[in-house]
């Protein structure tokens, strides 16, 4: 492509870009050579379009928009370019950190990923999306203390006092309740609120299950995909806050042999039957056989009150299509297999993603042991959800008083049916 081509396709981009025609400028975007698309050269392209027609572009929010659209058609390392470009114009330009904390976390580099989520927040405390990935990135990695007085910081004491606590018992109520008095006095101390409207605790392994996927052929083809057929989870209904926080505590010091990914969570689905659920994730069912004989022991040591476990194959949501594809054969084959024909259908939403240079490929952390902010918070959530459904069993191990949140609104038409299912 030559420099006139480039002009005007830098031309048609702004335009599109100023006009948020946002599919308009992706294509453009995609039809500039990979030589062509060189971050310096397209920059200076920019600017030398501003000079020649005389008019002030705000850079900084051009260059976050080019950003973005990069991210989006997989190339991460030039995103980075760009919101850096964005962030030397306006070193001010919140959003611009947050999303260059974005494409950092995507590909791995999760200490830069954390440092420009902290800087977005510090520049403007309303930013809660990079509150939110700041929050959450702090589960895959645990920065040394610094001076600044934010929320890496914050996360590093809970982590560090609760350590200290030097517990053996996390099953006791009574060392629950000294651990969450020590990590909510150290958050209401903190500078600022902390808004963070999660319900499910992770922790993730470096594998990808690539749920959103499969529920996207599910979703547009109503065909299970093929990697779903060897999915297998552990679910684990309880009936009491206080045996789903100790069942965090297994989930965060269990040793299985293959880290499986596992989460504790209340339910906020209306009409799904059970109010406080756990689940492992397992691949092939000798697997969940072995695993499911790991947490029997673990659920016995921590002496829950009351609790059913089950094994299941893959999603809910697959089985009214195929009533077939819930049942297990725990001795031999499956009773549904899997449709070869249903590959194409996969195929289709394969090739709908952006291919990826090995540089842009997507890295998967790892979530680290222990206590964090995150956790924190979600267990606050939980006792505010407890609070509602009438589960009073909390006051054992929490006595500050409950501050409403987002989940009174989500739980409003479903009250009746949560208390029921307590």
């Amino acid at each position: 492509m030559n420099k006139t081509d480039i002009n005007k396709s830098i031309q048609n981009i702004i335009n599109n870009l100023n006009n948020r025609n946002f599919d308009k400028a992706i294509k453009k975007i995609e039809l500039i050579s990979e030589e062509d698309l060189n971050f310096e050269i397209l920059k200076k392209q920019i600017e030398i379009y501003e000079n020649n027609f005389q008019i002030k572009i705000n850079k900084f929010k051009l260059f976050t928009n080019i950003g973005v659209i990069l991210f989006k058609i997989g190339k991460i390392s030039k995103s980075i370019n760009f919101y850096k470009f964005s962030i030397q114009d306006n070193p001010n330009f919140s959003l611009a950190y947050n999303n260059l904390g974005i494409s950092y976390l995507e590909i791995g580099m999760f200490e830069k990923a954390a440092e420009n989520f902290e800087i977005a927040f510090t520049l403007d405390n309303n930013e809660l999306n990079a509150q939110k990935n700041l929050i959450n990135i702090l589960n895959l990695i645990h920065p040394k203390y610094n001076d600044n007085e934010g929320i890496i910081n914050l996360n590093y004491r809970i982590n560090s006092e609760v350590k200290k606590l030097n517990i053996k018992n996390y099953f006791d109520s009574k060392n629950i309740k000294e651990i969450l008095e020590l990590c909510n006095n150290l958050i209401e101390n903190f500078q600022n609120d902390l808004i963070f409207n999660e319900t499910q605790i992770f922790r993730k392994n470096s594998y990808n299950l690539n749920c959103l996927r499969h529920f996207k052929v599910f979703n547009e083809f109503n065909v299970i995909p093929k990697y779903c057929f060897s999915c297998y989870k552990i679910q684990i209904n309880l009936f009491t806050i206080i045996d789903l926080i100790k069942l965090y505590f297994i989930f965060d010091n269990i040793n299985l042999t293959k880290n499986n990914m596992r989460k504790c969570m209340v339910e906020t689905r209306n009409q799904i039957k059970g109010n406080y659920k756990g689940y492992i994730y397992c691949t092939g069912i000798e697997e969940a056989k072995n695993v499911l004989e790991v947490i029997n022991q673990e659920i016995k040591i921590a002496k829950l009150n009351k609790f059913k476990i089950i094994i299941k194959h893959g999603c809910s949501e697959f089985y009214q299509s195929y009533p077939e594809f819930e049942k297990i054969n725990f001795d031999g084959e499956q009773v549904m297999k899997y449709n070869e024909e249903w590959s194409t259908k996969e195929k289709i939403i394969d090739e709908r993603v952006p291919k990826r240079n090995d540089n842009d490929k997507k890295v998967w952390g790892r979530y680290v042991k222990g206590i964090n902010l995150s956790d924190v918070l979600i267990i606050n959530n939980w006792i505010n959800y407890a609070d509602i459904i009438g589960d009073f069993s909390y006051k054992q191990i929490f006595e500050k008083k409950i501050k409403t949140n987002f989940l009174s609104k989500a739980l409003e038409n479903q009250i009746e049916f949560r208390k029921k299912n307590f």
